[in-house]
């Protein structure tokens, strides 16, 4: 079976540097032990990895090791500089107290080595990010927490209930504007976002109105405040059956997950999810595109015809 990634963002209104400081660090370190503690186990206990690795092709350490990196990145008035360094006590310590300062992206990517001793299959990359503007001197006034995980981790009942639990609580704090659970596509795209167009949009531009319109949907979805009283509120939701579980947060957001186990979120599921959300989505018909892998988890109608939402929405 092809092996592929996941990638799971909230998106929330940038906070101020203490909060951020906060939030980022939560995200950051409690995500790597939650998602990755048995990676972050065997760094700890595994030889120390040669830092000249993140500045010049060589073997990262012994075959089938634990690996990996943290890195800040942050411009300096004329482009945008990264620094980052091989995973240890250490460097995790540096990197931490660089969110004191809000960096424009914050990450920590992880691998296992392969027979060569380089960066092999990752099971986790997490990170913080400010979407940039076209100039990218430019940053918009949003905060992205993402990451990326293999999809077998969803496959898997208790590895499905960790990264849950790690994104319950996180987002009970906090007042998202969005967040679901896709396909990695490598720009941050949503499902719908991928083939609704054109124009084709991009996260800097849908991420600043998503309290206005959902940008997509998937088996884990953040619906804003703004936008589920459109919807009628949780209970209206619940009432469509759509959704395997329906949570208000205290911020007045919904956490929608369409069906107990990820591994039965097919076609049945995500269209009783497109009508149940279809008046908060944007208008068009997705391109289909038959030779796309994955599938786009989707259905190919546009959300403000007649008819598609439930019956009472």
């Amino acid at each position: 079976m092809r092996r592929r990634t996941l990638y799971a963002e909230i998106n929330v209104e940038r906070p101020e540097p203490a909060a951020f400081e906060q939030l980022a660090r939560s995200w950051l370190d409690g995500g790597f032990t939650a998602l990755a503690g048995a990676h972050r186990q065997a760094l700890a206990a595994g030889p120390a990895l040669p830092p000249e690795a993140m500045r010049r092709s060589m073997p990262c350490g012994p075959p089938h090791a634990a690996w990996g990196f943290v890195s800040v990145a942050r411009h300096d008035g004329r482009r945008l500089r990264s620094s980052g360094r091989v995973i240890s006590d250490r460097s995790t310590a540096w990197f931490l107290r660089q969110l004191a300062d809000p960096p424009r992206t914050a990450t920590i990517g992880l691998s296992v080595l392969d027979e060569h001793g380089y960066p092999g299959p990752s099971p986790l990359r997490i990170t913080v990010d400010h979407p940039e503007l076209l100039d990218p001197r430019e940053a918009i006034d949003w905060t992205v927490l993402s990451f990326e995980i293999p999809e077998a981790d969803l496959l898997d009942p208790g590895r499905q209930e960790a990264v849950l639990g790690f994104l319950h609580g996180i987002t009970d704090g906090l007042d998202p504007s969005y967040g679901n659970i896709t396909y990695r596509d490598g720009l941050g795209k949503t499902g719908l976002e991928r083939t609704l167009g054109p124009p084709w949009r991009f996260p800097y531009e849908t991420v600043p109105t998503s309290r206005q319109a959902l940008r997509g949907y998937d088996w884990w979805t953040l619906c804003p405040k703004e936008l589920a009283g459109r919807l009628g509120g949780a209970d209206a939701l619940r009432v469509t059956g759509a959704f395997h579980e329906v949570t208000e947060l205290p911020s007045g957001a919904l956490r929608l997950q369409a069906t107990d186990h990820y591994r039965d979120y097919g076609p049945e599921a995500w269209t009783a999810v497109f009508r149940a959300l279809a008046p908060v989505l944007p208008p068009g018909v997705p391109k289909y595109f038959p030779h796309a892998e994955p599938v786009e988890r989707i259905v190919y109608r546009d959300a403000s015809a007649p008819g598609q939402a439930p019956a009472g929405g």
